[in-house]
């Protein structure tokens, strides 16, 4: 992609993510999608650069250079939008001579021209990725055709360093059914999970020891002339992303992170309600039973936050003594034992299943613009 590309678009980048468990990789690796297709092996180490301050981040960018044997690519991504299950964001690549950002091609680039000028002379490096990828091209149903890499190798900031494990699925072309029902197939295969963070934003983490917190939802604009069908999907997908967004953080143990994959269940079987009547009963109920089984797992660690944070530390302040500091102990104990369940959902295949399951569901919906009828058809998700 050059610069007079850079100045008459928006390129976009749009990916599925997803962490693997130990052992994974080679049950992947021996399946059939991935035994049949062409592997592509490469040795990527890119190294992301911003300003003393973090000009960069703070605007919501990465800027990178990646070396592969003797290519360097330079690259500028912005944040995911965070309003669906794939990440969608913004993506600039120029194939440049040397392993320094090239800021005068930032300047190509409309958008960048003022940044450029702000970061020119600035820059450093903050962390390095060193992977190993292993790329396939896939060619699914219709026209989708999508590039599938497992990544495996480190993270490094400065003495900090952090495991690669993941499968990355990119659209290339065509429609995002096809591939969300390919990543529907893989994790029937072997444990792995959503995850909306990218290598960059891990590398913050490790840089600074900050991370983003938990996210509040982002509500889809829905014109006045919206078919029922894809105000479903938008309304639907806007509650799946706000969903995965909060997956980091609650691993992380953010209290805020559960909250907030709470409401998001809670808001999608809103949504299943208010379009109730024009949607699969069959299908419907099963969907419903699933954010309902789950939602109660959040919400039982939701209710030990309250109690350990808040209530019981309000009383502690206003109560002192030893019986309120053994219910203390004895609460937190059932908190921490509420959050191991979370996390183990999260990572679970029925979690994941779910996710998916609605995307592709919903997305097909989408298509549907004369009147709303999802039928049982190509769900895959069994409850």
């Amino acid at each position: 992609m050059d610069g007079a590309d850079n100045k008459s678009r928006d390129p976009r980048e749009v990916e599925l993510k997803l962490q693997l468990s130990p052992g994974s990789r080679a049950v992947l690796e021996a399946s059939r999608v991935f035994a049949t297709a062409e592997a592509r092996q490469l040795h990527l180490v890119t190294t992301y650069f911003d300003t003393p301050n973090g000009l960069l981040e703070k605007a919501g960018l990465t800027l990178r250079v990646r070396r592969s044997g003797h290519t360097r690519i330079q690259t500028v991504k912005s944040r995911a939008n965070g309003r669906g299950v794939a990440i969608n964001r913004s993506e600039r690549e120029w194939q440049i001579g040397q392993d320094e950002p090239d800021v005068k091609r930032l300047a190509e680039t409309r958008e960048l021209v003022k940044l450029a000028k702000q970061i020119k002379g600035r820059l450093k490096p903050v962390f390095i990725t060193d992977i190993r990828r292993t790329v396939r091209l896939l060619r699914l149903g219709g026209n989708a055709i999508v590039e599938a890499a497992i990544d495996v190798g480190k993270i490094r900031a400065g003495a900090a360093s952090e495991a690669v494990s993941e499968l990355e699925l990119e659209l290339k072309s065509g429609d995002l059914g096809p591939m969300y029902r390919l990543a529907v197939q893989l994790q029937t295969l072997a444990p792995m999970w959503i995850s909306t963070e990218s290598k960059a934003a891990r590398g913050w983490h490790l840089r600074t020891g900050q991370t983003e917190g938990a996210q509040e939802a982002q509500w889809p604009k829905l014109g006045r002339r919206v078919q029922a069908a894809d105000g479903f999907h938008k309304i639907v997908g806007g509650t799946l992303g706000h969903l995965i967004t909060n997956i980091g953080p609650t691993l992380r143990g953010d209290p805020e992170g559960v909250h907030q994959m709470r409401i998001a269940l809670r808001g999608c079987r809103a949504a299943l309600n208010l379009f109730a009547p024009h949607l699969n009963t069959k299908t419907t109920g099963r969907f419903d039973a699933a954010l309902q089984r789950f939602g109660r797992i959040f919400g039982a660690a939701r209710d030990w936050d309250v109690f350990c944070l808040h209530t019981l530390a309000a009383a502690m302040e206003d109560l002192p003594g030893e019986r309120l500091r053994d219910l203390n102990r004895v609460a937190e104990m059932q908190r921490r034992a509420a959050h191991a369940v979370v996390v183990e959902t999260i990572c679970g295949q029925h979690f994941t299943a779910l996710i998916l399951g609605l995307a592709v569901w919903t997305g097909a919906g989408a298509a549907i613009n004369s009147k709303l009828l999802l039928h049982n058809r190509g769900a895959p998700f069994e409850g």
